[in-house]
Formats: C-alpha cells, sequence, structure tokens
C-alpha cells in the first residue's frame, strides 16, 4: 500500500475503532486490530484511539502495551490511560499515571478523568488532594468531585462544594442558572429505557426489560429460570428495594428482577453456548445493585467470567464471586 493510501485510510480504521469501541467486545477489536499496518500505530491518531478502544473493552494489558510504545504522550493519551484505569476499578494505577504527567499537559479533561477514577475506587483522600491543587477548576471538575465525595456518603462536604461554586459564579458573572446542580440531578429527569447489548458468535444481540422479540426467547426464559434456581440456592435473595413500580397481579419480585436486560442477556450468553467461560456485555444504564450481586454468583456457580460495561465503569465478574469494583458503584 502507498504511503498516501495509507495515510488516506486512518479517518477509515479510527471510524471502526470507534464503532468497535461502543459495541464493547474483545473479538471484534481483536479483528479489527489486526487490520491496521504497523506503520499506523505511531505519530498520529490511532494509538490513542486503540488505547481508549482496550479500555472500553475491558483490557487494560493490551491499552498499556499500546501506550507504553508511544515515545512521548500528548496530553490526550495520557488522559485516555487515565481513563482506561479509572474504568475499570484500577484507580491506583490511574493515580499513579496522572501524577506522572508533565504539568504542562494537564487540562479539565485530565482533571475529570483522575477524579472520575477516584470516585470508583473510593478513593476521595487522593481526589481532595488533585481538587486542591487544580487552579482552574471548572463546572465539570466540580461536579465530578461532589460525584465522589456522593459515592463516599460524605454528603455535607459534597453540599459544601456546591455552595462554594454557586457562590464563586454569580449570575453576573458568567451564564450561570444552577448550572452545577442541573449537571448533577439532570441524569434523572428523563427516564431511559435499560438496553444491554451482548456479542455471540460474531453477532450483536440487544435486549431490552422483559423482550421477548428473540425467536429464542422461550429458551432464554427457561435458562433465565434454571440460574435463578441455581443462586437462590447459593443464598440469594431478590431485593424488592430494586424495582421502582408498583408489580402487576401475574407479577413477583424475582420475575421482574429476572427480566432485567443483562440477565436476559447472560441467559442468552448461555443457551447459545451452554459452556462459555467468558460472556461480556455492554449496558446504557448503570446496573442494578441485585443484578451486581446475582452476577457475580452466577459467574462463581457457571465458573464464567463476566465483563459488563455499564453507563458509569466496567465490572469484571471473576469466577471466585468477586468483582473487579468490590462493590463500590
Amino acid at each position: 500500500m502507498k504511503l498516501d493510501d495509507i495515510q488516506s485510510s486512518i479517518p477509515i480504521y479510527l471510524s471502526a475503532i470507534k464503532a468497535v469501541s461502543q459495541i464493547g467486545d474483545y473479538s471484534k477489536a481483536q479483528s479489527i486490530v489486526k487490520q491496521i499496518p504497523d506503520c499506523l500505530l505511531v505519530e498520529n491518531q490511532i494509538p490513542g484511539a486503540l488505547i481508549d478502544l482496550w479500555g472500553k473493552v475491558g483490557s487494560v494489558d493490551e491499552a498499556k502495551l499500546i501506550f507504553d510504545k508511544i515515545r512521548q504522550p500528548n496530553a490526550i493519551e495520557y488522559t485516555i490511560m487515565v481513563n482506561s484505569y479509572g474504568l475499570n476499578g484500577m484507580g491506583m494505577q490511574a493515580i499513579a499515571l496522572f501524577h506522572q504527567i508533565p504539568r504542562e499537559l494537564l487540562g479539565e479533561a485530565t482533571y475529570v478523568c483522575a477524579l472520575n477514577a477516584c470516585s470508583h475506587s473510593g478513593l476521595v483522600g487522593e481526589a481532595r488532594l488533585i481538587f486542591k491543587n487544580i487552579e482552574m477548576k471548572t463546572m465539570r471538575i466540580y461536579s465530578t468531585m461532589i460525584d465522589c465525595l456522593s459515592r463516599a456518603s460524605a454528603f455535607d462536604q459534597a453540599q459544601e462544594l456546591i455552595d462554594e461554586y454557586e457562590r464563586n459564579h454569580s449570575p453576573e458573572s458568567t451564564m450561570y442558572t444552577s448550572d452545577i446542580r442541573l449537571e448533577i440531578y439532570k441524569s434523572g429527569t428523563k427516564k431511559k429505557v435499560g438496553l444491554t447489548w451482548i456479542t455471540v458468535d460474531g453477532q450483536v444481540y440487544t435486549f431490552r426489560a422483559h423482550d421477548r422479540s428473540h425467536p429464542r426467547s422461550n429458551e432464554i426464559y427457561a435458562e433465565g429460570e434454571k440460574i435463578s434456581n441455581e443462586i437462590i440456592k447459593y443464598g440469594h435473595q431478590y431485593d424488592s428495594s430494586w424495582i421502582t413500580r408498583v408489580l402487576d397481579e401475574d407479577e413477583t419480585v424475582e420475575s421482574v428482577l429476572c427480566g432485567h436486560s443483562e440477565r436476559l442477556a447472560i441467559a442468552w450468553g448461555f443457551v447459545a453456548n451452554p459452556n462459555a467461560s467468558k460472556l461480556q456485555m455492554v449496558k446504557n444504564l448503570r446496573i442494578c445493585g441485585n443484578c451486581h450481586r446475582s452476577t457475580k454468583l452466577i459467574a462463581a456457580i457457571r465458573q464464567c467470567e463476566m465483563i459488563v460495561r455499564d453507563a458509569n465503569r466496567i465490572h469484571h465478574f471473576y469466577k471466585n464471586g468477586q468483582c473487579s469494583c468490590n462493590d463500590y458503584f
């Protein structure tokens, strides 16, 4: 391939990498990476895109291999690697890398990724130190720090930061209209439909709660019931607090929670591959506490690693019944 042809193909590869990162499947990531010429793995946007890809499919080791080959990472590449660590619950590694970044390369996006990494790993002390040393604190930086404090149940301190932001951003000096409160609470104003994507034998399947559109739905629900019986045998109790509506007459707490999109995706994964040793999914919303507890049990009982990327982070459910988030999500 001629040099001009290779250079002109960069936008195509970037688009393909972005698409695969949204699907979040390891095998598809492998497939696209194998097609990229070695000469494109340096001195352009491809390395950063690949770091992001590997991070989003839960393969931080692969992301680090790409990062370590970059002679002088720029601000974007540092930020993407910090974010990859944070997404996968590796808060300490994210902070260690953050402290290696030259000060002149630090900006809002890097600070936000570092604070997010702290937020999802319970590293409140480290987050406070980072926040304290930021000279120009933007709304995004404030809201991320407030999220970190709130997740750690430090609600009084979170409120103090909200008040501080509002004192320093008067309506006269900015276009401010309670921006920080809107930023924090707007996620609750619109209810999204919960969706989960899973790739089985190279094909992407989408499930929504209580979905029966799949041609093998009867098998999926039968497998779901089998899984439910297994985890109940191992002590799982379905938690009705994760149900936010009144049950219909023909519904039970178990039937509603087993109908969550991620539980259907897991059931389909085992219907298609009964001896699966790894399942990988992407969910557009935050995984609920009941599904989190049940997935840990399923991974242990079925001896199948499960990787679930939800709206906030990536959960690695290991065969020993533990999750990479250490139940801090």
